[in-house]
């Protein structure tokens, strides 16, 4: 009697197991067939954006020729201007360089060059200034509603990006731009 529950139990867990995972393949498939298929145009030089050129430590350092990078980063801005990218929290660094046209390294290397922060914090910047127009242009939005609006995710990063980029907590900053009107 004893090995038959064990049996019942090992074939539950092994069914349960088997519906979660075929869930989350299920899930993954429709995220990508819903992701945005909008592609930011590409100069028309084909030539590769980036040359791996030195190993350090397992890990490839590509030199980007200047003009490529300013060009790079001015598509980037007029991305996050015209498109706002940004608003999705699940956005991912992939996804944005294959909006550009170019590739995760190359992405990440003029970031972290020209803003001299991280893909997550720069992100984080546009999204405190969005939130901040959105409070300008309604100041009876509640911090939530803020927050889901402007990209935001996680509640404790919406107050720590705030405090990083406006100088104070979202509470604090949209009580004093409450109070200056």
């Amino acid at each position: 009697m004893k090995i038959y529950f064990v049996v019942l139990l090992v074939i539950l867990a092994l069914s349960l197991t088997t519906t979660v995972w075929l869930l989350g393949a299920l899930t993954s498939r429709h995220r990508a067939k819903t992701a945005t298929t909008f592609k930011y145009p590409v100069p028309e030089e084909a030539e590769a954006e980036s040359q791996p050129a030195v190993l350090e430590e397992d890990a490839a350092v590509y030199n980007v020729p200047e003009k490529k990078t300013d060009d790079l980063r001015s598509r980037f801005e007029a991305l996050m201007t015209e498109q706002k990218p940004y608003l999705d929290y699940n956005i991912t660094i992939e996804a944005i360089a294959g909006i550009l046209g170019t590739n995760k390294s190359s992405l990440s290397k003029m970031i972290n060059d020209y803003y001299d922060d991280n893909f997550r914090q720069v992100l984080n910047s546009y999204r405190v200034k969005e939130a901040v127009e959105l409070f300008e242009k309604d100041n009876t939005m509640t911090m939530d509603q803020l927050r889901k609006a402007s990209g935001f995710n996680s509640i404790s990063t919406f107050t720590s990006s705030f405090s990083r980029f406006a100088g104070a907590t979202p509470g604090e900053f949209c009580k004093k731009l409450t109070n200056k009107q």
